[in-house]
């Protein structure tokens, strides 16, 4: 043995049962805080999710500026992409037919499906002005397939036609109008808008545009708006989303967090008292052992090293079971609500890895043992040697004053020195005190 805390090891085989409530404690604290911010986190990822499969996943939409303009806003390195968006129809009460059925013509680039929407079902984005992808319903009922020819007419009785390249998803107004929809390239769109309307391209395409996740994203919006004169008219903000990425004012995800860090302290502090008061009673049943490390040389402050040792050790087996037990419980309640209410948690993943609470669990762990483990440690550097050695191992206050051997023998001064140091024994050991100086007389 090279080291006081080579005991450790030693001391945890031999005191494993009087530990376990500790370590039990120590899982109870991790396990709890690990599920209460994994089920924040997957709730706030579910949400993320489900606006964006509802609103599309962009950050602000952008009208009436130039295509030069949108080029400037897509190459700014804090933008990922800007995408543009324009529609004809879009309620189907302008007569726009295909196969004699009301169709929704959308036109845009090939970020506005495959970022911003996300509607690709099948096929692959239109490459030229002549191919088009048509909604699933349109596929269903006309029997459509790929590379097939479709005829769209235009009120005016104005055919185009164009090849299919794909199929995307039914969107919610598609269902709710009952009508087809067909998506075009930029410049297929504007080719059959320009020849129905007299209307300045700008003045009605969108411009969507998704922001780096890492930056600050309102900082970004209000230099966009400076730098390019824009009024808050022509900037349309996704505040769902950025709400629950944090990045609005009203930040939903704030209070979501702020809840779970309120109950990470109070979790915190039951720990704290809780494996306080097991490792004190450890600490009483073992005054003996500390007292004879004492004998043999430790100081104080290497007698509180050795406790805070023995618990951190507790750490490496306890931490990693509550946080494994807290990702169990976190996937098994996910899937509940998935099961019990796909609409409001549909969007919540089934088994993902959190890793804020993860980081919470280990924090937590750590902090209830370092903070727990304060009082233990110093009653322990005050065990007194002489208490170990001769008995009175229960008394954890350092002897201040020797017995005296003046006036009375050795084993006569011991006796009193004992009552006197024992306040709870101090009647029975007088009684006995007398009892031994009777009978010696």
């Amino acid at each position: 043995m090279k080291s006081y805390l080579d005991l450790v090891p030693i001391s945890a085989k031999v005191h494993r049962k009087q530990n376990r409530m500790s370590i039990i404690c120590i899982v109870l604290a991790v396990f709890l805080v690990t599920a209460i911010f994994g089920m924040a986190d997957m709730f706030i990822r579910g949400q993320i999710l489900q606006a964006q499969q509802e609103n599309g996943n962009w950050h602000i939409g952008i009208q009436n500026i130039s295509d030069e303009d949108a080029m400037l806003i897509s190459s700014r390195p804090e933008v990922a992409t800007v995408a543009d968006y324009g529609t004809l129809n879009f309620r189907g009460e302008q007569e726009y037919t295909l196969h004699g059925k009301n169709v929704s013509i959308c036109g845009g680039n090939e970020s506005i499906v495959t970022e911003i929407f996300n509607v690709l079902d099948e096929g692959t984005f239109p490459k030229t002005e002549n191919e088009a992808m048509i909604s699933i319903n349109a596929k269903d009922t006309l029997k459509l397939k790929i590379g097939e020819q479709i005829v769209i007419t235009t009120p005016n009785g104005t055919e185009f036609s164009y090849i299919i390249s794909g199929f995307m998803k039914n969107s919610a107004n598609l269902m709710r109008e009952d009508v087809y929809g067909v998506f075009l390239t930029t410049d297929g769109f504007r080719t059959i808008y320009s020849n129905e309307t007299d209307v300045n391209p700008s003045e009605y395409t969108m411009f969507f545009v998704l922001f780096d996740n890492k930056g600050n994203i309102p900082k970004e919006i209000a230099e966009i708006k400076e730098q390019y004169g824009l009024s808050d008219k022509q900037v349309t903000e996704n505040i769902t989303l950025l709400g629950l990425m944090g990045q609005s004012d009203d930040s939903f995800m704030a209070q979501v967090y702020t809840v779970a860090i309120i109950l990470f302290f109070l979790v915190l502090m039951a720990g704290v008292l809780m494996i306080a008061s097991s490792m004190n009673t450890n600490v009483a049943q073992r005054t003996e052992f500390f007292g004879m490390v004492r004998c043999i040389g430790a100081t104080p402050k290497q007698v509180m090293q050795l406790v805070r040792k023995e618990v951190m050790n507790w750490c490496r087996f306890a931490i990693p079971l509550g946080v494994i037990g807290g990702m169990v419980l976190v996937w098994v309640l996910c899937f509940i609500l998935r099961q019990l209410s796909p609409q409001y948690f549909g969007g919540m993943p089934a088994f993902s890895i959190s890793y804020p609470s993860i980081i919470a669990g280990i924090v937590v762990g750590l902090l209830t043992v370092l903070l727990a483990a304060r009082s233990p440690a110093k009653k322990a550097s005050k065990v007194s040697p002489l208490a170990a050695v001769s008995g009175n191992a229960n008394d954890l206050q350092p002897v201040k004053k020797a017995a005296n051997t003046k006036f009375f023998k050795i084993d006569t001064s011991l006796g009193i020195h004992h009552a006197k140091a024992s306040k709870k024994n101090f009647n029975i050991n007088y009684i006995c005190l007398f009892d031994y100086l009777f009978i010696s007389s």
